[in-house]
Parts: C-alpha cells; sequence; structure tokens
C-alpha cells in the first residue's frame, strides 16, 4: 500500500468479512506517522503474541468481545468501544471468545520503521 498523502475515508462496516480459514486483516492507511489496519476474527481465532519494538499501538475494538494478552501482566477483556494503549516493545497477542466474531481496528506510530523510515524521511 502506498503512503496516503490526501485525506481518506473508510467505512469499516463495508470492509468487514470473516474467514473460517483465517482472520482476515486490511491495511486502512499509512502515513509516515501512523498506520491503521483492521482484523475480523471469527470464534476461537487469534494473533499470535509479537511485539513492535519501535511503534506504539493503539486498539480500537469495533465489534464483539475478546482478550488482549500480555506477556509480562495481566490479560485484558475487551468489548466494543474499548480502547486499549500498549507501549512499544511490550509483547501482545489478541483472542476472540469462543462464541463472539471480534473486530479490531488499530493503529501504530510511527506509520514506517527501519530501513523503510530512512528511506521516507531521506525523501522529505
Amino acid at each position: 500500500m502506498a503512503l496516503s498523502e490526501i485525506v481518506e475515508i473508510h467505512e469499516i462496516a463495508d470492509l468487514t468479512e470473516f474467514s473460517e480459514d483465517d482472520r482476515i486483516r486490511k491495511k486502512l492507511l499509512q502515513s509516515k506517522g501512523a498506520v491503521c489496519e483492521f482484523v475480523c476474527y471469527l470464534p476461537g481465532q487469534h494473533t499470535v503474541l509479537h511485539k513492535h519494538p519501535a511503534q506504539d499501538e493503539i486498539f480500537y475494538v469495533v465489534q464483539g468481545t475478546g482478550l488482549i494478552t500480555f506477556e509480562d501482566q495481566d490479560d485484558l477483556t475487551v468489548k466494543a468501544g474499548s480502547v486499549v494503549f500498549v507501549p512499544a516493545g511490550t509483547t501482545h497477542g489478541i483472542s476472540t471468545n469462543e462464541t463472539d466474531k471480534l473486530v479490531v481496528m488499530f493503529t501504530k506510530g510511527p506509520g514506517v520503521t527501519g530501513k523503510a523510515a530512512k528511506i521516507f524521511m531521506q525523501g522529505e
């Protein structure tokens, strides 16, 4: 996906879709400052524990209920309307419960890191 350089609008309800095979993840937009995506989970699906060394992450639960799990702290139960901030370097994952679909939108910043960040910054 190219970097977003204009005002954009996306309707999550129109983009939401589910698959029995795996969670569905879609990128909404990306700039140098932030990347925004959303993930659709069917009951029992999850995202494995992982971390973003240089990006803070904010989760917004659009639909359903689930669990944000952490390696070194208590897990958080989330539901539609929950907002969760996860600082850079924090190991975390997401899972649904066994009955609800879960739709989570997340924003990470900065939007580009590593080699890509150096390339984009040189272009300024």
